[in-house]
């Protein structure tokens, strides 16, 4: 799902998460669309029990080569139902199981991508497991009306309409009657424990492997994190043919090659995109001319690693930006972390900190967030042109090396202490990740306040309260 071969994550124009559209104003809706509306919030309901965890979009590096979408050379067995969708024959040489969320941007872009591979391999099949992240609101209802379709045979149809609508429910009355389902029973099943049990049986199965975000797929045992690109998927299908040829040429029947591949597959991996450990802290130290709000010996500070092309980080930075009119003592400190996948949050990073050195950081920070959606290299001239920047001076601190070398110290620390995805947040070395409601924010903020204040009480300088409470941390 991107368009240079570099990356194979897709461009970052996605939208963030959002509910269905909503009728027109003025306009009664007819029993149909009462009937639907009625459906979708159960469903909303369904899908608020369900939810409860934060996974975030996980970070990726840049490839190297052919291989580099692997995440090791190991190969690992997914637990499968043995109910799920599958497209292509059993006795295929290359098995793709793909965990996927219908409201998913990434999983949306990757999708023709791979379909398109299919379509020219026939020696490929593809197992599909549900993973609705717990951020998406549509993602457990839209999940649950691909299996109820999957009973009547009608699962790729509707797998293809709901990555086309971006998980939306609106009119699926109509999408179900148009693919000839029974409507009746397809609602029924949408709302059966049926349904609910094998959405979270392989969610189980992606937590045995420590899968944490989507897409993420399973080539014959190996892992891939995000989405390729259709020359990628080339690259990946034809390696591992070429192993599972070597394994026919030595005997092993065609439909015993995934089996045979599985034998001595790990059945349970420790998850490497869990993040950093919320329970402790994390020495977030940070350089000099990082952007900031605050008072500089403040009790309570906060870090956030943000991504200007990161939706999520779009949702939080209001959340981030307003802490210290909340909590006029606690410190707000900008860390980028710009994800290789977002070919515009490197120089967003680099224009907003050429914005630093004329003391507009936070209205750069602003202007690029609010116009994410529209956000390209001349978009971001005409937001400094607005800001009122000096532009030979913004156009030359863009090129400085400094400048580039403070993205590269964020980049490094952010990749010490564990962060595998935007946003990322610490309160006094405290991990809290994805895009938190401000009370998440203010409960944490309470304990830190109290904890740093009995350092101060027994006579520790409010300028050296982190690097206690870390040495604390590790008991010496």
């Amino acid at each position: 799902m991107t368009d240079h071969d570099e990356s194979r994550s897709p461009e970052g124009d996605d939208l963030p998460p959002g509910s269905a559209d909503a009728p027109d104003a003025g306009h009664e809706p007819g029993p149909a669309a009462r009937s639907s509306s009625r459906l979708l919030g159960v469903l909303a309901f369904v899908a608020a029990l369900a939810g409860g965890f934060y996974i975030g979009q996980v970070v990726q590096r840049r490839p190297t080569g052919p291989w580099s979408g692997y995440e090791d050379r190991g190969r690992y067995r997914v637990e499968l139902r043995g109910h799920e969708p599958q497209k292509g024959p059993d006795d295929a040489l290359v098995t793709i199981i793909e965990f996927s969320d219908y409201e998913c941007p990434f999983c949306q872009r990757a999708h023709e991508p791979l379909m398109d591979a299919l379509e020219d391999n026939d020696d490929v099949r593809l197992i599909f497991k549900h993973m609705p992240l717990p951020m998406h609101a549509q993602a457990i209802p839209a999940a649950r009306a691909a299996w109820a379709a999957q009973q009547q045979g009608k699962f790729w149809p509707m797998h293809d309409h709901l990555f086309t609508a971006g998980g939306s429910l609106d009119e699926i009355d109509d999408v179900a009657r148009s693919l000839g389902l029974d409507v009746e029973r397809f609602r029924t099943d949408m709302l059966s424990e049926a349904a609910g049990e094998a959405i979270e049986g392989d969610r189980y199965a992606a937590g045995l492997l420590g899968i944490g975000s989507t897409p993420h797929f399973v080539v014959n045992g190996r892992h891939i994190r995000g989405a390729l690109a259709r020359n990628h998927w080339d690259t990946v299908i034809e390696a591992e043919r070429a192993e599972a040829l070597a394994l026919v040429d030595a005997g092993t029947p065609r439909a015993a090659v995934y089996d045979t591949l599985m034998q001595d597959a790990a059945g349970k991996r420790d998850r490497p995109d869990r993040g950093p450990d919320p329970q402790r802290r994390h020495a977030v130290r940070l350089g000099p001319e990082r952007p900031s709000l605050g008072p500089e010996e403040a009790l309570v500070t906060v870090v956030a690693f943000s991504d200007f092309q990161c939706p999520y980080c779009a949702k939080l930075a209001p959340t981030v930006r307003a802490l210290t009119q909340r909590h006029p003592d606690v410190r707000v400190v900008f860390a980028q972390l710009p994800l290789p996948n977002h070919s515009l949050a490197r120089p967003a990073a680099l224009a907003a900190l050429a914005a630093h050195r004329q003391g507009k950081f936070w209205e750069m920070h602003d202007a690029l967030f609010e116009q994410q959606g529209a956000l390209s290299v001349e978009q971001i001239d005409a937001i400094a042109q607005q800001l009122g920047l000096d532009m030979a001076r913004f156009a030359a601190d863009r090129e400085d090396p400094t400048i580039e070398q403070i993205v590269a110290e964020d980049e490094a620390l952010a990749e010490q202490v564990g962060v595998r995805g935007t946003p990322a947040s610490f309160v006094n070395g405290r991990f809290l990740g994805g895009a938190q409601p401000v009370d998440a924010f203010d409960t944490i903020i309470a304990q830190e306040r109290e904890a740093a204040q009995a350092l101060v009480d027994a006579g520790t300088p409010p300028a050296e309260v982190f690097d206690q409470l870390l040495r604390q941390e590790q008991g010496s």
